[in-house]
């Protein structure tokens, strides 16, 4: 393997030893790969700064006998304000577990990489956008990305064009019409905005978030819709979801 050079956001950390680390790298050239970063829970360690949950940092690694070793970490962004707020870490916190349980390692995901890279910009930098808003653009995104976006254009079942009742099925993939419904008896009612929403999301940029105005009601119901349907199609449950549950029932 030799070294290798590139970025990467650190997704997850493992204490290790006395002072080290396992850090868990979702790198632009190469992947989500695993590597040991030595001494870098030591307050004097040149990979402090670097090796942080969120940090994009520039890499080096080299292969040892038996794992990758962090040669040199340099910080682009640290992303400091989702690890200071409760909040926005738990935000954060359930993004980087999606986006470790969508990929295998050692596989190059570049469009998977700009998107956690943009959606970590955007909760840190874009204060005037609700975290629920870009959490579930996220889950939309992600689940495009992994093939299953959800089919919205007319009854996923049927063909039909959709009328004014209209039901979410994660079995099925997409949206019911009424006479459908009978095909997942778990679906979940969603209203024509509220597809709208999820077609908008589906088909434009994050950057295009802020055009957006969703109530706080209508905004809880499709995030309520899209954790279900990346749970099923992930096939995992994620730790941080029923502790955002917690926080918004407080």
């Amino acid at each position: 393997m030799g070294l290798l050079k590139t970025s990467g956001i650190i997704i997850k950390q493992i204490n290790y030893g006395e002072a080290d680390k396992i850090l868990t790298i979702f790198t632009k050239d190469y992947g989500k790969l695993q590597a040991l970063a030595k001494g870098a829970r030591r307050t004097n360690n040149r990979f402090l700064s670097s090796t942080q949950l969120f940090c994009y940092s520039n890499f080096i690694f080299f292969q040892g006998k038996s794992m990758i070793y962090v040669n040199t970490a340099e910080l682009r962004e640290s992303f400091y304000n989702l690890r200071k707020d409760l909040r926005d870490f738990t935000y954060a916190s359930y993004i980087i577990e999606l986006i470790n349980a969508a990929l295998e390692e050692n596989q190059k995901e570049e469009k998977y990489f700009f998107l956690l890279l943009h959606t970590l910009n955007h909760m840190t930098y874009s204060k005037h956008l609700d975290l629920d808003l870009i959490k579930l653009a996220f889950q939309i995104k992600l689940m495009a990305l992994s093939g299953y976006a959800p089919h919205l254009k007319n009854c996923v079942s049927c063909g039909g064009e959709i009328d004014h009742s209209i039901k979410f099925s994660n079995e099925n993939g997409g949206i019911l019409c009424s006479k459908c419904f009978n095909e997942d008896f778990y679906g979940k009612k969603i209203t024509r905005e509220g597809v709208d929403i999820i077609s908008y999301i589906l088909y434009n940029p994050l950057s295009a978030l802020s055009k957006l105005e969703v109530n706080t009601s209508l905004l809880r119901q499709l995030n309520n819709i899209m954790e279900a349907y990346v749970c099923k199609y992930l096939e995992k449950s994620f730790h941080t979801l029923d502790f955002l549950e917690i926080m918004d029932s407080n």
